[in-house]
């Protein structure tokens, strides 16, 4: 079972050669799942089924076709509601509504225009997460 979901030693795609993980040569420990650490993420003792994420280390240049599946080794579940909303395809939607409710970050983004290029590849980053999910036939 993978530990480390936040791809630290980029274990879930492949690297370019001047990412710090292949410079600090960080990879190799992918191989050997008892030196991965979970990192920056807490777990609240009175709710401990939900993460709280304080760090997102993904990369949204990398492309879909260096993505692999690597880092959902061990989950065989996924949220209902969160898979519907991937196939509804209304996810950038959502995330738009959702970003504008924070005012400052949305201006400094340079709104809804600011923020396309990064919503598009997040809606289709959600396309392959489900059409993984599909293919594995994984459980809701």
């Amino acid at each position: 079972m993978v530990h480390d979901r936040l791809d630290r030693y980029c274990c879930g795609f492949e690297p370019e050669p001047s990412d710090p993980c292949v410079e600090e040569r960080l990879r190799e420990k992918c191989q050997n799942p008892a030196e991965l650490r979970l990192v920056h993420i807490l777990v609240r003792s009175s709710d401990p089924s939900h993460l709280v994420y304080i760090d997102n280390a993904g990369n949204l240049q990398h492309p879909e076709d260096k993505l692999n599946f690597r880092l959902l080794e061990g989950i065989d579940g996924f949220p209902e509601s969160a898979v519907k909303v991937l196939a509804s395809g209304c996810l950038q939607n959502m995330l738009l509504k959702s970003l504008q409710m924070d005012p400052v970050f949305w201006e400094s983004q340079g709104g809804a225009q600011g923020l396309k290029q990064v919503l598009q590849t997040l809606e289709q980053r959600g396309q392959v997460l489900l059409g993984h999910i599909q293919k594995h036939n994984l459980t809701l």
